[in-house]
């Protein structure tokens, strides 16, 4: 209980305090080739996690290559800041570094998620989007299924499941943003964490571990002070309940963390 009235009373503190703050994102250096309106740092953009996010609100992507992998694992949070109905490709990967034989793609709308595997024979499922941050990952295996996790870290809406015919073929090159654009929508959808595997699952990052260290403490709260007032960025998940924003809410929410054990 000691532990669990420091939380609250450094997260009092930073209620009394708080408005909002959008963090600032670092470049997409990382990536093999970056393509169209990506926006990076130095641009004020939210972020889910660490120092890096990037942004697109017209047809732009970052394109990783790869070497023939016939079972790829990806995740990825994005931030759903689109308003229409028309579904927008978020993440596609392709057979070849020239991204013209697609294999499969995850599109996002204003309210759901598509799954395709859109190479022959592949099947398709749709699931609800959240408000806010978006967890999703993908584990596609060649000439086999395509399981996916949406929000699996969330009470909300989590949902999980597996198209039975994923298509054949080996990922060369995968694109994330909006590479045909946001068609008749508007708005930004903002992309972060994004880590591919070959053979093990990725998982969530741990929510409210706002300093990165592994556990919910009342160092979190500090951390999420520190970025509030501008004093420099966490490097964990600031951004505790996942609604695009650094402020007195999330330290609300580290503390209902901690009190969940």
């Amino acid at each position: 209980m000691h532990l669990l009235n420091r939380l609250y009373s450094a997260a009092m503190a930073l209620v009394l305090g708080c408005l909002s703050l959008d963090a600032m994102a670092c470049s997409t250096d990382a990536w093999d080739a970056v393509s169209g309106g990506v926006v990076g740092s130095p641009s004020t953009i939210s972020r889910y996690s660490g120092l890096c996010a990037f942004a697109v609100s017209s047809a732009g992507y970052v394109q990783s290559e790869h070497a023939s992998d016939q079972r790829y694992i990806a995740r990825f949070y994005v931030l759903n800041g689109i308003a229409g109905s028309e579904a927008v490709v978020i993440f596609r990967a392709y057979s070849d570094d020239a991204a013209t034989g697609a294999l499969f793609e995850i599109s996002l709308n204003d309210s759901q998620f598509a799954i395709n595997a859109v190479s022959a024979g592949g099947g398709s499922a749709t699931v609800a989007a959240q408000p806010g941050w978006n967890l999703v990952e993908v584990d596609w295996a060649s000439g086999g299924s395509m399981s996916y996790w949406i929000n699996a870290d969330s009470q909300s809406q989590p949902a999980t499941g597996t198209i039975d015919s994923a298509g054949s073929g080996t990922v060369q090159a995968v694109r994330l943003g909006a590479p045909d654009g946001l068609g008749g929508n508007s708005g930004t959808l903002t992309f972060d964490a994004f880590e591919s595997h070959r053979s093990t699952p990725v998982g969530a990052l741990l929510v409210g571990d706002a300093d990165g260290d592994g556990a919910i403490t009342e160092a979190d709260i500090g951390a999420i002070r520190q970025e509030f007032f501008e004093n420099g960025l966490s490097i964990g998940t600031p951004d505790c309940n996942a609604d695009g924003k650094v402020n007195s809410g999330d330290a609300v929410c580290v503390v209902n963390e901690g009190l969940g054990g």
